[in-house]
């Protein structure tokens, strides 16, 4: 029961992002997936997602025979000291390190007046958000917050760990790896950020996208965009390179439901501490740092509640 419960959340964390063409053109040519050449899509996927798996079976070993919840007297004052600095918003102080230089902040002053819209920068994933922490390794000392400066959360407008963050960045792609969440990304090309709407030509794809309601059919939708979905002139996959001077759009559908997880013995739902949503964002890559590190401008163009999806009932044995 434990691993078929394990291997189903395993199919409902898979994600739905974007393979999409970067560039000017206003009819997108599909590029090369940015992973290997020789995977079949289902091998992309098992490759992806292999962290989450091990992560996973972690959680349901961990889980196997406990019965501690998250109102019992063990929901102590550490516990909730643990929480808040496991699922915080870093300071600005944390972070000045990755402040957007003064020439992207000026340039777009008016924009960023928007709530719903911001600027930040990535940096390639390091391997320093481990498991929801921060590695102790000295490259990620100063990159000591939620997110470790290579995820983050549209949804909150703030550097996320990874199970609950909007995007992530791994090398050169930005994909999402969030627990319980499905992504399209989409280039629309070189035009400016502030300009796209809900009418600009690529949306009306992500908009009238149906959310996967089962298991099963998250399943199959994950393994559809692992290919590309191409739709108008467009190609809608499962990830985008960080391409400069690049408008992308992505539609992300963070699911309610419950992700089950322990810490010092106290059951808990970890998407009790995610705003969950169902949103529609553009977003631009402004440049890249010979380091890698991308600044990125973006906002909000629509946010409603998020779906749940329902799971499949364990077969009988």
């Amino acid at each position: 029961m434990i691993m078929y419960r394990s291997r189903l959340l395993i199919y409902i964390c898979i994600v739905f992002a974007a393979a999409a063409a970067a560039g000017i053109a206003q009819t997108p040519q599909p590029t090369p997936t940015p992973f290997g050449q020789n995977e079949t899509p289902l091998e992309k996927i098992r490759r992806q997602d292999r962290e989450h798996q091990r992560l996973q079976q972690e959680v349901y070993n961990n889980l196997y025979g406990q019965d501690a919840l998250g109102n019992s007297s063990r929901f102590t004052k550490l516990w909730r000291a643990k929480m808040v600095e496991l699922y915080r918003e870093p300071g600005k102080k944390e972070t000045r390190m990755l402040a957007p230089e003064n020439r992207y902040t000026s340039r777009y002053s008016e924009f960023l007046k928007n709530d719903d819209a911001g600027i930040f920068r990535l940096i390639p994933d390091q391997g320093c958000d481990q498991k929801g922490s921060v590695s102790a390794a000295p490259k990620c000392l100063k990159y000591n917050f939620p997110g470790a400066g290579s995820s983050y959360s549209f949804r909150l407008g703030s550097y996320r760990l990874r199970r609950l963050a909007d995007i992530s960045y791994f090398r050169t792609t930005i994909l999402t790896r969030g627990v319980l969440s499905g992504a399209i990304f989409v280039a629309l090309g070189d035009i400016p950020v502030e300009a796209v709407t809900l009418e600009t030509r690529g949306i009306s794809f992500l908009s009238e996208y149906k959310p996967a309601k089962t298991a099963e059919k998250a399943l199959e939708a994950a393994k559809r965009f692992a290919k590309g979905v191409k739709n108008g002139g467009f190609v809608y996959g499962r990830g985008v390179y960080a391409t400069p001077n690049t408008t992308f759009a992505m539609r992300l559908i963070a699911y309610r439901g419950k992700y089950l997880r322990v810490e010092d013995g106290v059951k808990y739902n970890e998407l009790d501490f995610d705003k969950r949503r169902d949103i529609i964002v553009t977003f631009r890559v402004l440049d890249v740092d010979r380091d890698g590190t991308a600044t990125i401008v973006w906002k909000i163009l629509r946010e409603s509640k998020a779906p749940k999806i329902k799971m499949p009932r364990p077969k009988s044995k």
